[in-house]
């Protein structure tokens, strides 16, 4: 039996982390941009339901058109356990560049 779910490379996932840590909030366009991410929202559900790690999610207008995009983040309480997730995955050895 085939397996449809969407698997991030681990790789991607460390970066997507360490950006929200310790650079910014990111929206799924500037995801592409800064990260490489072209499926954000699945990156973030990776993390939310493989890691445990919760996000604060919040709807901003983007774009000539107004377009609703959510916009990630993590605040001050998960934070502590997105640092731990992050070190774990840095201890296996999927390290990505800063």
């Amino acid at each position: 039996m085939e397996n449809n779910l969407h698997t991030t490379a681990p790789t991607l996932i460390a970066a997507v982390l360490r950006h929200l840590l310790f650079v910014s909030s990111l929206n799924k366009y500037e995801a592409v941009n800064q990260v490489g991410d072209w499926s954000l929202a699945s990156t973030i559900c990776d993390l939310a339901n493989h890691y445990g790690i919760d996000f604060t999610r919040t709807k901003e207008h983007v774009g000539k058109s107004g377009q609703p995009v959510a916009r990630y983040s993590i605040e001050t309480p998960a934070r502590r356990h997105a640092l731990a997730v992050l070190a774990l995955m840095d201890s296996k050895g999927k390290k990505v560049a800063a």
